[in-house]
């Protein structure tokens, strides 16, 4: 009898274990833009206006932690829509620039679960091992119309699992 107890108690235990995933995906919209980004959490939003493309644009940034790695997806609207191009490299060199000197292991290539999207731009870095705490970054920056996007993945040991459903999951409507 007592060997039965044990067994449903583990049985009860492992089934809750199966209910409470740490990445639970969902569909966020990104700002009034046409872009939708699945995220394993649910995200917060932060703002502040940078410049970008010599622009003052209002960067807003929808993040959240999972599974030991933060996922973001920012938008800024451009009020001249032919500094796009210039945005995206501007964006995406900050972001990198932001891993502190001399990221080490860096590619222009995109994620191989990224989406087409238009003029994208991608980014694959690994801060310098004697920084703290090391930490890689996959991201995308692309933009339609006078929207520019970036999204990324940033965390120590990113693996595939970790990027994948989250690049594949950004959409434009």
């Amino acid at each position: 009898m007592r060997a039965l107890s044990i067994v449903h108690a583990l049985s009860a235990c492992a089934a809750l274990c199966a209910c409470a995933p740490s990445l639970n995906w969902r569909d966020v919209p990104i700002a009034d833009t046409a872009l939708m980004a699945l995220f394993p959490c649910k995200p917060d939003d932060t703002e502040r206006t940078v410049p970008l493309a010599e622009q003052a644009a209002l960067v807003t940034m929808r993040s959240c932690e999972a599974g030991g790695a933060t996922y973001a997806v920012g938008h800024a609207r451009l009020s001249d829509p032919s500094g796009a191009a210039r945005a995206l490299a501007q964006w995406r060199d900050a972001t990198r620039n932001g891993l502190g000197p001399q990221p080490v292991a860096v590619s222009l290539q995109p994620p191989q679960d990224a989406p087409a999207l238009p003029q994208l731009l991608a980014l694959q870095a690994t801060r310098d091992p004697s920084q703290t705490p090391a930490q890689t970054l996959q991201g995308v920056w692309f933009a339609r119309g006078p929207d520019v996007f970036a999204a990324f993945v940033l965390g120590d040991g990113l693996t595939p699992a970790a990027t994948e459903l989250f690049f594949s999951g950004l959409r434009l409507r």
